[in-house]
């Protein structure tokens, strides 16, 4: 875990209304490696008879899949998550107040793709001027 002093501000926030909620989450065995910002997806959780049942399992959101991915659920908290060949846990905020420029999406998708559903599950994107 990095120590406050080599943690740099990455402008991923914009506001301070309402601290994000963070949860954990299982980034799934061939996302490759991700970075904070990334918007996950949630393709399916731990089942009852793991010790983490409900975990949800994400990937990059991605407009183009079926598998539930397409539907924005969280954004990345963790600086880098390599999920090239195993799954990895990390943690994810499920809302919040974030800068729109700073989000990251899979494949071509871009903010406009996914800003009314980010809405609607909490995470409020907003315009950074600096």
């Amino acid at each position: 875990m990095p120590t406050y002093e080599s943690v740099k501000f990455d402008d991923l926030f914009a506001g301070g209304v309402k601290p994000p909620t963070a949860i954990a989450v299982v980034v799934k065995a061939g996302s490759g490696v991700i970075t904070r910002g990334m918007v996950l997806g949630k393709t399916t959780q731990l089942g009852e008879s793991d010790l983490y049942a409900g975990t949800p399992i994400m990937v990059p959101v991605d407009s183009t899949k079926t598998d539930g991915s397409e539907e924005p659920y969280a954004i990345l908290a963790d600086v880098e998550v390599d999920a090239t060949s195993k799954d990895v846990r990390a943690v994810a905020y499920t809302d919040g107040e974030f800068n729109r420029a700073a989000l990251k999406f899979g494949g071509a998708d871009t903010i406009a793709t996914h800003e009314t559903a980010l809405r609607k599950i909490g995470i409020i994107t907003k315009r950074v001027v600096k």
